[in-house]
């Protein structure tokens, strides 16, 4: 059961803490939702490493956190899997502790955001919290029916209820300011990999910032923004 921390007195991000789920492999990988989804989103994965998620909605940078957890449990080197707005927060912590990082799965990135988009998505929070969440759910969701069907009837009203009004607004203005400085040029010589689906309307693929030289986009067939629930994907990760 997943226990709702509420910070009280004058709203400041809580701090992030994590668990190791230890699946029997030599290695770990940091696991990092997207916007108004939490960790649970991930558990169809069937990778071959230990797992360590986050116990909270992500919506910012966490690095210091994740930092002193991997130091707290004597993990020197860890992969990180950041998804939509979690491959932003991967790549904040590739950037700060690059000496701790094996590789970095970078999925369904963002690009740039219109103020429009940011500022409809805002007020539609503000209208109906809920049912906004939902309808940005449908969407991830495009050309993932089946998915689709798994998620609104397991993880649906959990993800919505762990999300407060001030982390979704938060997590919407980390990706406005990470779309307008979206530049991933010097991420050059990083171990990475970028996955994305073919059908996402989240973050088109003729949005997605420029990969560093080296780096190609690797595309899911019929995959919409959530290329990680498919079976190619676990496919193609394999294949290094």
């Amino acid at each position: 059961m997943t226990v709702r921390v509420i910070c009280t007195g004058f709203w400041r991000p809580c701090s992030v803490d994590f668990e190791l789920i230890r699946r029997g492999h030599e290695r770990s990988l940091v696991l990092i939702p997207g916007w108004s989804f939490c960790s649970d989103i991930f558990s169809p994965l069937n990778l071959s490493y230990n797992y360590i998620l986050p116990k909270r909605p992500v919506y910012r940078d966490i690095s210091t956190e994740l930092h002193d957890f991997l130091l707290g449990r004597d993990i020197a080197k860890v992969s990180i899997l950041g998804w939509s707005l979690g491959a932003w927060v991967a790549l904040d912590f590739q950037a700060g502790y690059p000496d701790m990082i094996e590789a970095v799965y970078v999925i369904s990135l963002p690009g740039a955001f219109d103020r429009e988009e940011i500022l409809s998505q805002l007020k539609a929070l503000e209208a109906d919290r809920c049912a906004a969440v939902k309808r940005f759910y449908r969407r991830c969701f495009l050309g993932q029916y089946t998915d689709y069907l798994w998620f609104s009837s397991s993880l649906e009203e959990s993800s919505i209820r762990q999300w407060d009004m001030h982390e979704l607004r938060k997590g919407l203005m980390y990706l406005k300011l990470k779309g307008k400085t979206a530049d991933l040029s010097g991420y050059a010589g990083t171990r990475m990999r970028i996955f994305h689906g073919e059908k996402d309307v989240i973050a088109p693929l003729d949005k997605v910032p420029e990969p560093p030289p080296g780096v190609a986009i690797d595309v899911i067939p019929g995959a919409g923004h959530l290329p990680f629930l498919s079976s190619e994907f676990e496919r193609r990760f394999c294949v290094h």
